[in-house]
């Protein structure tokens, strides 16, 4: 069981596609580490799903091996349409071989019980490009897997959910994103990050054994690219966690993470200010760390990610130096 969620954020004169969902994997058993939004090849679309893990992994796996197998499927030539028609043709034929060994089970059961969401920014869209999503599930009158455009409505304002149809947790996800909108007077409003913070709440509530653990959250971009974020959980005092994974301070991933009371991003888990930057603490590294932070110690404003990924694995290193350092001038006991 799952709850995923995909929108269209729009802020300011940006706009984004914002795919996510909780970590939560069951079947006989719970847990709440398993990763369930998936990066394909080639990087201007994103998939996720909803439904049985033992259905989906197997489907997921041989699509992005397929995909690393095809020059074209990876390429800006293909459109989202055609990589979508792919995945279609090679679901149905995955589950076609699927033969149930208990006599009398529903084969139809066995082969739809995952569906999946699967969205990113076209191109070639239209005069300047659009961001479309889709359904993605097993027909049962046609035996296969079949697809329906959830972007594709003229509403200005877009979002979906999806999630196991025994359980109604779709239709709480809807009563409380109507019910958050209402209650901040946004209803008319653009879209930021509603639906992401109803998916916490529902991943947070213990009621719902079915939706549980730390968020996923990426994003499609209208430059071709995706971003996989971090999210600190279950509070911004929490834990450090990227797909679905625990991790510390120390070796959690270097992606952006986001703070699950707000939902707005860390900007930076950098030191605002340095009270010493000197060759000998960062040797190598002076003349980067001195062109990230101005006379007065203070970071700058102008620091670039990259540069600030560098900062992170300078600083890293600078404290691993010293703990050493200190280690060895301390006398044995």
């Amino acid at each position: 069981m799952t709850l995923c969620t995909a929108h269209i954020r729009q802020v300011n004169d940006t706009e984004e596609l914002v795919f996510a969902t909780d970590s939560c994997l069951t079947g006989g058993e719970k847990w709440k580490h398993g990763i369930k939004l998936f990066e394909l090849p080639r990087k201007d679309c994103l998939l996720c799903f909803a439904g049985d893990t033992f259905r989906a992994y197997p489907l997921v796996l041989n699509m992005v091996s397929s995909i690393h197998l095809d020059n074209y499927l990876q390429s800006p030539s293909a459109t989202l349409e055609e990589v979508l028609e792919f995945l279609s043709e090679q679901f149905t034929e995955l589950v076609s071989k699927i033969v149930s060994e208990i006599p009398g089970e529903n084969i139809h059961e066995l082969r739809g019980s995952a569906q999946f969401l699967f969205g990113g920014w076209d191109w070639q869209q239209g005069a300047n490009g659009a961001f479309r999503v889709w359904k993605l599930y097993y027909n049962e009158a046609i035996e296969g897997f079949v697809f329906d455009e959830l972007t594709n409505n003229g509403k200005r304002v877009f979002y979906t959910f999806i999630g196991n149809a025994s359980i109604d947790v779709v239709q709480e996800a809807k009563d409380r994103y109507n019910k958050l909108r209402f209650d901040e007077d946004k209803q008319d409003d653009n879209l930021d990050m509603e639906p992401i913070r109803v998916l916490s709440d529902i991943s947070l509530d213990k009621a719902i054994r079915e939706v549980d653990g730390s968020l996923q959250i990426a994003k499609v971009y209208k430059s071709n690219r995706t971003e996989f974020f971090g999210v600190y959980w279950e509070s911004s005092k929490g834990i450090p966690c990227f797909q679905g994974r625990e991790y510390n301070e120390i070796n959690k991933p270097l992606v952006r993470y986001f703070n699950p009371d707000t939902f707005e991003i860390i900007e930076s888990d950098l030191p605002e200010c340095l009270q010493i930057i000197d060759e000998d603490t960062y040797a190598n590294d002076y003349e980067l760390v001195r062109e990230c932070y101005d006379e007065e110690g203070y970071l700058k404003d102008t620091v670039t990610e990259k540069q600030k990924h560098v900062l992170r694995l300078v600083f890293k290193d600078v404290a691993y130096r010293q703990f050493i350092s200190s280690q060895q001038s301390e006398p044995q006991i």
